[in-house]
C-alpha cells in the first residue's frame, strides 16, 4: 500500500463517517483499489458505512489494512492541509510521511477477514429487489416512526421499524406495546410485495447519513432474501442486518369503534400538555383529560401545585351523550406523538372500552398519505 492523499480531504471523510456512527466505530478499513481509496467503517452491531476518495498512486494495486479510528483522526487533526504519503511497509503498520514528520499507525489485522466475510455474504447472492426513494422521503419515514420503537430490553422485533412495500402503497410501523405508529404513503408502490424489519440502532445511523445528504438525492435500496439490506447513496453505502423475526399483526391492536372524536389545534394541545407536565411530582406524569361540551380540560392529579388548562375543541363524533369522557395518558408519549406531526390540526379519538387514544392529522384535502398514532390510556 503506497499512495498520496490530501490530509484535509481524508480528515473530512473520516470525521463525517465517525460522526454518523456516533463514535462507536471499532475500526477504519482502508482498501486501495487502483486510484481509489475505499474507506469502510463498522461498529459492534455490524452496521457498515463505506465511502471513497481519489488518491495518487505510482503503481495500481489492491491492498487492505484496518486501523483504529481515533488515533488516525487525532493525528490528522494536528497536521496542516498538505499532501502526505501513506505506506504499508510492515504487515501491521501504516506509516504517515508528511513535511511535519513520520507517524506509525498500528493495524488491526483480524478485522479484515471478518468484514470481508460479511460483505461477501451480501455480494454472492444474485437475486435482489430494488427500491428507489428520495432521501427526503426516507428521512421523513424515520422521523414519523422511530420514536415509537421499544428499548433493547423488549422483544427484539419491537426494537425496529417494519417496512412493507406493495402494489397498493407502502406502510411503515413501529410499536413498543404502549404506543403504535402506522404510516402509509399511497404513491410509493412496487410491482411486488417486500416486508422486512430494521433495528432501531441501524436506523439511527441511517438517519445520521440522511441528515448529511441532499434532500433531493435518490437512495437506491438493495434487498435480498438474507438478513442484510444495503442503502446506496451518491458517495456512500450503508449495510445493516435485518431482524430475523416475523412482525406481529399490528392491525388487530387498532380499535374499529370509538366513543368520542374531536378536532383540536395541535400546537395549543402540545404546549398545554408540556405546561401541565412541569407541575408533576414524577419524572413521567400522567395527564388527565376531562372532555365535555367541546371543552377539553387537561390536568395532572399528582401535581405539586393544582393546575389545569382548558382548550376549545370541536367534537366530530359522540357516542356518549354530551361528549363527556374522562381518561388519562402518559404525557411523554403524547408529547412525542404530537411533536412527530406537522399539521395544524389533529383529530383525537378516544375509546374507553379498548383503553386507547388515536391521534391522526386532520386533512381537508385528498390524502396522499395517512398516519395514526395509538397510545394506551389509563382509565380513571
Amino acid at each position: 500500500m503506497h499512495f498520496f492523499v490530501s490530509s484535509f480531504s481524508l480528515l473530512q471523510k473520516l470525521c463525517v463517517l465517525h460522526k454518523i456512527i456516533k463514535n462507536n466505530s471499532e475500526y477504519f478499513l482502508f482498501e486501495l483499489f487502483g486510484e481509489k481509496l475505499i474507506i469502510i467503517i463498522s461498529d459492534s452491531e455490524n452496521n457498515i458505512i463505506t465511502t471513497e476518495i481519489k488518491v495518487y498512486v505510482k503503481k495500481k494495486s489492491k491492498e487492505k489494512i484496518a486501523i483504529y479510528p481515533k488515533l488516525m483522526i487525532d493525528i490528522l487533526n494536528t497536521l496542516p492541509e498538505e499532501p502526505f504519503l501513506l505506506i504499508k511497509k510492515e504487515k501491521n503498520i501504516l506509516n504517515i510521511y508528511s513535511k511535519q514528520g513520520s507517524y506509525p499507525i498500528p493495524s488491526i489485522s483480524n478485522e479484515i477477514k471478518s468484514i470481508n466475510n460479511y460483505l461477501n455474504t451480501f455480494l454472492l447472492i444474485k437475486k435482489k429487489k430494488k427500491i428507489f426513494l428520495y432521501s427526503k422521503i426516507l428521512l421523513k419515514i424515520l422521523k414519523k416512526t422511530l420514536f415509537a420503537t421499544a428499548n433493547k430490553d423488549f422483544n427484539p422485533i419491537m426494537n425496529g421499524v417494519f417496512f412493507h412495500f406493495s402494489p397498493y402503497g407502502s406502510t411503515f410501523v413501529a410499536t413498543d406495546t404502549y404506543k403504535l405508529v402506522k404510516y402509509t404513503i399511497y404513491n410509493i408502490r412496487l410491482n411486488y410485495s417486500i416486508k422486512f424489519t430494521i433495528h432501531k440502532k441501524s436506523l439511527q445511523i441511517l438517519q445520521n447519513i440522511l441528515n448529511e445528504e441532499n434532500e433531493k438525492s435518490i437512495v437506491y435500496i438493495e434487498y435480498k432474501k438474507i438478513d442484510i439490506i444495503k442503502f446506496n447513496f451518491k458517495n456512500k453505502t450503508f449495510l445493516c442486518r435485518l431482524i430475523d423475526e416475523k412482525y406481529p399483526y399490528f392491525n388487530s391492536l387498532i380499535p374499529k369503534n370509538k366513543d368520542i372524536s374531536f378536532i383540536i389545534n395541535r400546537i395549543l394541545f402540545l404546549n398545554s400538555i408540556k405546561r401541565i407536565s412541569i407541575f408533576s411530582k414524577k419524572k413521567i406524569s400522567f395527564i388527565r383529560f376531562y372532555l365535555k361540551n367541546n371543552k377539553l380540560k387537561i390536568y395532572e392529579e399528582d401535581a405539586i401545585i393544582s393546575s389545569y388548562s382548558k382548550i376549545q375543541c370541536k367534537s366530530i363524533y359522540e357516542k356518549h351523550q354530551g361528549g363527556y369522557i374522562k381518561m388519562g395518558f402518559n404525557s411523554k408519549f403524547l408529547i412525542e406523538a404530537l411533536s412527530s406531526l406537522n399539521e395544524d390540526f389533529i383529530s383525537f379519538e378516544l375509546c374507553n372500552s379498548n383503553k386507547t387514544g388515536i391521534i391522526r392529522p386532520y386533512y381537508n384535502i385528498k390524502k396522499k398519505e395517512s398516519i395514526l398514532i395509538l397510545i394506551m390510556s389509563i382509565i380513571i
